[in-house]
């Protein structure tokens, strides 16, 4: 008899895991057939992420999943907001761009994808954000659109991910 693990609990990530978790992303992304060069020293972050929000999900003290959180006084200010500004978009307001959705392959398909989208939505509403955006996978795109998150062409190329599309997305934090 096979005995299910029980899934973990999303939670704020401390500081004393965020090395985990920028391996953890380098790991995922690369497994998923981005370029491994582009990851130095197998892990993945940059100066902004200090200023993010991150959550992660431990299980037995190991980072299995991953996101983060940014809030932005207004659209040009958003990082690569040259991707969302010919979109029509509004450009007032606060605006949330949640990003680097990881999950450990053999946690996929159990929910924590969901929880930790969750995560990032109910922080964009508490941040009073009127626009949320982000850049979303082939894989991610659908699950996003059933969540209400809106397509809006395609997104610029990123060369660490060569065999990836990604698609401009948006959402109203409010609407939920």
């Amino acid at each position: 008899m096979t005995h299910e693990r029980p899934l973990p609990e999303v939670i704020p990530c401390p500081p004393e895991h965020r090395e985990a978790l920028y391996r953890l992303r380098a790991r995922v992304w690369v497994e998923g057939g981005a370029d491994p060069a582009a990851f130095a020293g197998g892990r993945w972050s940059d100066p902004r992420d200090e200023l993010r929000r991150h959550w992660i999900a431990l299980h037995e003290g190991e980072v299995v999943a991953g996101a983060s959180l940014s809030i932005h006084p207004c659209l040009r200010e958003v990082e690569e907001a040259e991707a969302y500004l010919g979109f029509g978009l509004p450009e007032a307001g606060a605006v949330a761009a949640p990003a680097r959705v990881v999950v450990r392959r053999d946690w996929r398909g159990r929910g924590l994808l969901q929880r930790l989208l969750d995560a990032q939505d109910e922080a964009a509403r508490a941040a009073g954000a009127a626009l949320a955006v982000r850049q979303a996978s082939r894989m991610m795109r659908p699950l996003l659109l059933r969540r209400g998150w809106r397509y809006h062409g395609p997104g610029p190329h990123d060369p660490r991910f060569p065999r990836e599309e990604f698609s401009v997305m948006s959402f109203l934090p409010g609407s939920k």
